[in-house]
């Protein structure tokens, strides 16, 4: 979907139920994008968590350099990795206030206009959420608590 979209992609941000050697191939490949993609230690030896995660970071790094793509690699562990992780989680926390909080998921119409208008709408509403709790001198409830806002 994203390569019939008019727009180019740089950064692939995924959790990890994306973590695979095919799915990491296929963003590079098709999208050109460097794939953040958190790791999962599922299928990797070692005693503890911490030693899964490390060998399952080993690997992943591996089959990047055995694959000639050491330049799509970003360290999991890295602060560059981490601030492109934490917008995306502000972001799904913005999505989820809309969606879920101000009971703006019901999607009933279809096509591009209808779901550009849902979600204009779902992004106003936070926007009047965020700018009321900014008043009231309460910025940190600006993504947080929607329920203090609902009548």
């Amino acid at each position: 979907m994203l390569l019939r979209l008019p727009t180019q992609v740089r950064k692939f941000l995924a959790d990890a139920g994306y973590d695979g050697y095919r799915t990491r191939l296929l963003v590079i490949r098709k999208l050109k994008a460097i794939p953040l993609i958190t790791l999962n230690p599922r299928n990797c030896k070692g005693n503890t968590h911490d030693e899964k995660m490390s060998r399952c970071k080993k690997l992943r790094y591996k089959w990047h350099l055995k694959n000639f793509l050491k330049r799509w690699w970003i360290d999991p562990d890295s602060e560059e990795f981490d601030k492109e992780f934490d917008a995306r989680t502000f972001s799904e926390q913005g999505f989820s206030v809309g969606k879920g909080s101000l009971n703006l998921d019901s999607l009933k119409g279809k096509g591009k206009a209808r779901a550009t208008l849902h979600a204009t709408l779902i992004c106003t509403v936070m926007l009047g959420v965020a700018k009321t709790a900014v008043e009231m001198g309460r910025p940190d409830l600006v993504v947080r608590c929607v329920k203090c806002f609902q009548a």
